[in-house]
């Protein structure tokens, strides 16, 4: 069966299994919690809202007791007996007579008894006795038990990332804890006998590895911890050693060995510990791709060593593969855009190419988008300039200037864009 290659990144993505749940502290340490995955829907249905409040300093009385047939400014009939008071956190009597009225404070509870609440600006007292000066309306100023969600509501479904805002209403609802996605473990390593890291002098035929930091920055997130194994040299021992070393990761993303070389060991190893179920995918850059498991089970990546390849591979592939692990809803597209190219694009049929891009909003027209210019997969900059991919379909001979073309913004792809 022949598939697209996003088409093969829905695929993958279904192939992946859950990890274990984990239960996390609603309020503590907050800013640690946003990302984590809901586990299920149950754990959140509550109450909603226990108390009648209202939004200022008011006060309160049953609307019924008002008499809109006559005038209210001098009116006898719309005077009214003030017996006490009701404070936020401190709430009154919880009754009232007709004809009776409450003095009644932001955040406080409103009696049974009352179904309107006034400003204190539209009455005047004179003692004990309240007279009203503008009419309300019946409801005016209070807020319903229920109001911000009713009884037995969904706050939050099952596959929710939490946010900022889920867990203030979580805690809102008074739900101190909710189960959750535990954090993911990826194992991240480049093979090759060519690199050095970042900060030590190459010798000869040897360049700075940039495929770890690179895919370090675009896989890693609050629900994802990476573990930084290196780079590993060009022999099957060294590889077969490393995966013994991500034993304990859910997933491992390698970049590099996974051409044709007679360096390139990463599908041979993989193959004789565990299972290659893709080798190759019909996409540039990006071509040289390997999915598969380890002998016990872990998820397994081989990127191409080419950096704008590991990305772009990372991108489509790797990050919709590792949401799924963490519970996300399966087979969610990235958001595309149409927009009219600049200039004419060139490519061979038989592959779909993403070609990076930059792209611009026109007002009262679509988007207008244009190449950064040389597209070769070792160019670092030209991703670096781009802010979407511009699709190239798998039969397409390129395309015209002032064509339209299918987009892919950065932006669109959800947390940790290039």
């Amino acid at each position: 069966m022949r598939l697209s290659a996003l088409a093969a990144a829905a695929t993958l993505a279904l192939l992946t299994a859950l990890p274990a749940r984990a239960e996390i502290a609603v309020g503590e340490h907050a800013h640690e919690r946003l990302s984590a995955f809901v586990w299920e829907e149950r754990v959140i249905h509550h109450l909603a809202m226990l108390l009648v409040a209202e939004a200022t300093d008011f006060h309160a009385s049953g609307h019924s007791d008002f008499t809109p047939s006559r005038p209210v400014h001098g009116d006898g009939g719309n005077a009214r007996r003030l017996v006490g008071r009701s404070l936020a956190g401190h709430p009154g009597a919880n009754t009232l007579s007709t004809g009776d009225c409450l003095r009644i404070t932001t955040g406080a509870r409103v009696p049974d008894d009352a179904d309107t609440v006034v400003q204190q600006e539209n009455v005047i007292v004179e003692g004990e006795t309240l007279r009203v000066t503008t009419m309300p309306e019946r409801g005016m100023n209070v807020r319903d038990v229920g109001s911000d969600s009713a009884y037995d509501a969904l706050l939050i479904p099952g596959g929710t990332r939490l946010a900022a805002a889920d867990l203030g209403v979580l805690a809102a609802h008074g739900i101190v804890t909710v189960e959750v996605i535990r954090k993911l473990r990826v194992a991240l390593f480049s093979t090759g006998d060519e690199l050095v890291e970042a900060g030590a002098t190459p010798g000869e035929g040897q360049i700075h590895d940039a495929n770890r930091a690179l895919l370090h920055a675009l896989l890693g997130d609050a629900a994802i911890e990476i573990d930084d194994l290196g780079i590993c040299p060009d022999t099957p021992s060294a590889l077969a050693k490393t995966l013994e070393a991500a034993r304990e990761a859910d997933a491992l993303v390698s970049s590099g060995g996974v051409s044709v070389g007679e360096a390139d060991h990463v599908r041979d190893v993989l193959g004789a510990n565990g299972d290659v179920a893709l080798w190759k995918i019909a996409m540039k850059p990006g071509r040289p791709l390997t999915f598969g498991s380890t002998g016990i089970g872990q998820i397994f990546f081989g990127l191409p060593g080419n950096p704008v390849s590991a990305a772009l591979t990372a991108l489509l592939f790797v990050r919709p593969a590792l949401e799924r692990m963490l519970g996300a809803t399966a087979g969610t597209a990235h958001a595309t855009v149409t927009a009219i190219l600049d200039g004419s694009l060139h490519k061979r049929p038989g592959r779909v190419e993403f070609q990076r891009g930059v792209l611009s909003t026109v007002q009262g027209s679509l988007p207008r988008v244009a190449t950064t210019g040389a597209q070769d997969s070792h160019i670092l900059v030209s991703l670096q300039r781009a802010n979407c991919l511009i699709e190239l379909p798998i039969g397409s001979a390129g395309a015209k200037d002032g064509e339209k073309v299918t987009v892919h913004p950065f932006t669109g792809f959800g947390h940790s864009p290039l």
